[in-house]
């Protein structure tokens, strides 16, 4: 009897499974420790420099590593924006201590009527992908902003809004030295938007520049004018004395960086009405009126027609309220007047 070595077809089909499923099984462990020892170093330490920011994100890796991939870059940029959230303190610290010695009631009305401005977002860098990895259980993104082309493109704005800011110094009757000209009240009011946008460049530029003095700070006639326009806030005071929301008024001026103030430069005159209804054991005060500005002539400049309401459980608290709430909307839509650039 004859024995073939030969394996039969049965047995190489066993034979070949067997060593597949070895060399998978060494294929796979090799791949294994590879991503334990191949683990890129930026993901614990990100890389730092003076000319980017970067942040790690990472995500569970899942079968769609598209879309962890997605994820991960999205908490990259959450990093970098912590990072610069973090600046803000610092920068807003260092403004404070800086503004500490100027004089307190001119510094204050401008920076006042500064932030009652909505100014326009300058459109910056995006953040973007420098590098990827993707672990057994988690993948990996590393995100960079060039800080350097947002800070060139901040420092444009600021010379831009300067020379605007010039050209409509150079309108002015007076000069800085001078008391602001009551006939220039127009320009003044126009230059508050102005030095608003510059400030909220300002602002954004101290946290992406790596100088160590106060980033974007204004040339001495920047600074002169803007000095002139402090003193203008506080000479053309505006008189809401005679109105029937005299104390609501005056505090709603102070709230947008202007002066209230008797037998001034502009005079507000009010014409309202206030009628309540009850329900559920609450006051409903609605007030409806007019507001008018008086130029210093006595002619109307402007009026604005509100309407407000107050909610409280006392009726004299929801009137008061809704004084309060009807001078506030007044002012404003007074002030948005006021600064209107067109």
């Amino acid at each position: 009897m004859t024995f073939s070595v030969l394996p039969t077809s049965l047995n190489w089909m066993m034979i070949t499974g067997l060593l597949l499923s070895l060399t998978g099984c060494l294929g796979f462990n090799t791949k294994s420790n590879q991503a334990e020892e191949t683990m890129p170093s930026w993901v614990s330490s990100p890389p730092q420099d003076s000319t980017h920011l970067y942040g790690v994100g990472s995500a569970s890796r899942i079968e769609n590593i598209a879309l962890a991939f997605t994820q991960a870059e999205q908490n990259g940029n959450v990093q970098i924006a912590q990072q610069l959230r973090t600046q803000v303190s610092q920068v807003n610290t260092q403004d404070t201590q800086v503004r500490s010695g100027q004089g307190g009631e001119q510094v204050s009305k401008v920076q006042t009527a500064y932030t009652q401005i909505t100014t326009s977002p300058i459109e910056l860098e995006q953040a973007i992908n420098e590098k990827r990895y993707a672990g057994k259980n988690y993948v990996y993104a590393l995100q960079s902003i060039d800080r350097t082309r947002i800070v060139a493109k901040l420092k444009i704005a600021i010379s831009d809004t300067d020379d605007v800011i010039r050209q409509q110094a150079s309108l002015l009757r007076t000069k800085a030295s001078q008391l602001p000209a009551v006939q220039d009240w127009q320009i003044y009011m126009q230059l508050i938007p102005h030095f608003a946008q510059r400030k909220a460049y300002e602002e954004e530029l101290s946290l992406y520049s790596t100088e160590r003095t106060l980033a974007g700070r204004a040339d001495d006639d920047i600074q002169n004018i803007e000095r002139q326009l402090s003193r203008a806030l506080i000479s053309f005071g505006f008189d809401a004395s005679t109105t029937k929301q005299a104390d609501a008024l005056a505090s709603a001026l102070s709230r947008f960086g202007l002066t209230p103030k008797a037998n001034s430069i502009f005079t507000l005159n009010s014409r309202t009405l206030q009628h309540h209804e009850t329900q559920d054991g609450r006051f409903y005060v609605f007030e409806d009126g007019t507001l008018e500005l008086i130029d210093p002539t006595g002619s109307r400049l402007a009026s604005w027609t509100v309407s407000a309401r107050g909610i409280a459980k006392n009726l004299n608290s929801a009137r008061e309220q809704a004084t309060v709430n009807w001078s506030n909307q007044a002012i404003e839509a007074m002030f948005t007047w006021l600064t209107r650039l067109d």
